[in-house]
């Protein structure tokens, strides 16, 4: 895609960068930030509860990037929903500290929200930073299964299907573009995630709102995985919140007979997972999904009536529609590598 946006009239952006003792991160990250050659742009740190030395290195190297200081880690939800309202632009790009942007990167994105006013959301594609050939995340599907297909996932980035504007139904977190005002009118990240699907949970209230959300091939940015997340988060505590927070999602999000369809599908599959790490010995991640897959039912009650009001108030299409062009089931092939490393990384087959 060509960019050819009138530098006069180039609306603002702010770069939201959550940092938990990050400064390591932040290093790389904030130089590649300074060569990015969008004009408009401003650069927000929320400076979620560090006790490194984060802040003095960013008053001392970077005067002209704003940082808000919280004295208690919010987490990855907290701190964007913090950020959002301190933030000047009309779009957001919500930013992790572990990331180095190219200098162009944002310059796509940006068209493709002027240009498209049914687009809700973009990202850029996220290439590994490790091994630049391969990819991190160019968005991720819906499945039947309630898991997610993460397309291209490790794959050559030089490959041409990886390389055209795809409607997808979810983001990676390191790194999109949305417009200020939606994110606030769709209540931002849910807090109560704290980590893990809260991206693709915000994503399904763009999609039920009837905004697209789109993959733009031609803005790049680079990926570690983990950053400051590593020295947060113990992986029972990760594999709890992504078993947990895939149910509250779907319970708000999807529509009575498409809850009807995936859920049960959902749930035999996580089962089958936990029986899988027991018989493998790994009987605290077992414990740590079982926890997940039931731990949200005590808060069923308040679930609920956040259902009532997104299906009520954000819905505006039918899961039909939404679905028609965002849900991709992939190869029993993929399935088979999940389930014989159902808590690694794993490449990803085509559709």
């Amino acid at each position: 895609m060509s960019s050819k946006i009138d530098n006069s009239k180039t609306p603002k952006v702010t770069i939201l960068i959550p940092n938990y003792n990050g400064k390591k991160w932040l290093k790389q990250c904030l130089p590649t930030i300074e060569k990015a050659t969008y004009p408009n742009k401003e650069v927000l740190v929320i400076n979620n509860g560090s006790t490194d030395d984060s802040a003095k290195f960013l008053k001392e190297n970077y005067p002209k990037v704003r940082v808000i200081e919280i004295k208690k880690n919010r987490g990855y939800a907290g701190a964007n929903n913090l950020g959002v309202k301190h933030a000047k632009g009309k779009y957001v790009l919500f930013l992790n500290n572990d990331t180095k942007v190219t200098p162009k990167f944002l310059e796509p994105l940006v068209e493709k929200m002027e240009k498209d006013k049914a687009v809700g959301a973009v990202q850029p594609q996220i290439r590994h930073m490790v091994n630049k050939k391969v990819i991190d995340s160019i968005g991720s599907f819906f499945t039947f299964t309630g898991f997610l297909y993460h397309y291209g996932y490790f794959q050559n980035h030089q490959e041409k299907k990886y390389n055209r504007e795809l409607s997808v139904y979810s983001v990676k977190g390191a790194c999109f573009l949305m417009q200020r005002k939606d994110y606030l009118e769709l209540g931002g990240i849910d807090e109560s995630f704290v980590t893990y699907v809260e991206e693709s949970d915000l994503c399904h209230r763009i999609l039920l709102s009837g905004k697209k959300i789109i993959y733009v091939p031609g803005s790049v940015v680079y990926h570690f995985g983990g950053g400051d997340m590593s020295i947060m988060t113990k992986s029972e505590v990760v594999i709890f919140r992504s078993f947990r927070n895939r149910y509250v999602s779907y319970v708000k999000n999807l529509s009575t007979k498409k809850l009807i369809l995936v859920l049960p599908v959902h749930f035999f599959l996580c089962e089958l997972l936990i029986i899988m790490s027991v018989l493998r010995g790994k009987f605290r991640q077992a414990a740590a999904s079982q926890v997940g897959v039931v731990g949200w039912l005590p808060n069923l009650s308040s679930i609920l009536k956040q259902r009532k009001y997104i299906q009520s108030r954000i819905r505006k299409i039918t899961d039909d529609s939404l679905f028609a062009s965002v849900e991709h089931n992939p190869s029993l092939t993929y399935y088979s590598h999940f389930f014989f490393d159902p808590y690694g990384k794993f490449s990803e087959k085509e559709i």
